[in-house]
């Protein structure tokens, strides 16, 4: 009997030393600034087109692209502009197409041209009917009459942007 009294209360003792050990702690928080999500340390956006599209979940890749080539003076400027973004599943296409991850791409080395193809000075749009050919920022000559759109004419500050399917290379 005094033998199973014993063992009953090392079985006791056992078990609140487990329940009495602290769990690991997980460090020190960090807020980094300019970054996206939460309140703390979120980065604050204009009403520009650069901002519009990186505050657009569904244009993160093409707003990740643009301050990756450090061409947001493009999208920031005082206008007008008339800016042609590509949604996510555009750029991704784009990525595969090149043979590159969505992580590569971003040090694909003619990222810059691709994203300035995107951007031309003036405005123009689709409720006043879109020329039929458009010279963007890098200097390309680009067709409106292929493109495919997700929509027109979304007004910001310093721009007019029309959602695309698809990327100018």
């Amino acid at each position: 009997m005094l033998a199973s009294r014993t063992i009953a209360r090392q079985a006791k003792t056992t078990t609140a030393t487990v329940a009495s050990k602290k769990t690991a702690s997980r460090g020190q928080t960090i807020v980094r600034k300019n970054s996206k999500g939460g309140e703390e340390g979120a980065r604050a956006y204009n009403n520009d087109a650069f901002g519009m599209i990186a505050k657009a979940a569904s244009y993160s890749l093409f707003g990740a692209a643009i301050t990756k080539a450090d061409v947001e003076g493009e999208f920031t400027c005082e206008g007008p502009i008339t800016v042609f973004a590509p949604n996510d599943d555009a750029f991704a296409d784009f990525a595969k197409a090149s043979g590159l991850s969505k992580v590569e791409i971003m040090n694909f080395p003619g990222l810059k041209d691709v994203l300035l193809n995107h951007v031309a000075k003036g405005k123009f749009t689709a409720a006043e009917g879109l020329p039929a050919e458009i010279t963007m920022v890098s200097g390309k000559k680009v067709s409106t009459a292929g493109m495919s759109f997700k929509k027109n004419d979304i007004k910001v500050d310093n721009a007019t942007i029309h959602a695309i399917t698809t990327v100018i290379a």
